[in-house]
């Protein structure tokens, strides 16, 4: 089976990341979770720090806020 690759910008996103990782994590595929914080404020780096290294996770931390512009350029490579 291939593995999905699912990349998840995420800026102040505390009180609703852990929601939207249950629903990711229920979905029937065999997939790996990438993360990318863009220098949160609001504590989602505290929720970001229970998954990381959690089997099939990748949690990433920008150093300041890049907007969502920065991951325009990511590829998917077959």
């Amino acid at each position: 089976m291939v593995k999905l690759s699912i990349v998840i910008p995420v800026y102040n996103e505390r009180d609703t990341l852990r929601a939207l990782i249950s629903r990711v994590e229920a979905v029937d595929y065999e997939k790996e979770i990438i993360l990318i914080d863009d220098y949160s404020t609001d504590g989602t780096r505290d929720v970001l720090k229970d998954y990381e290294g959690r089997e099939n996770f990748q949690v990433l931390y920008h150093d300041h806020n890049k907007g969502n512009q920065q991951l325009k350029g990511w590829m998917v490579d077959f």
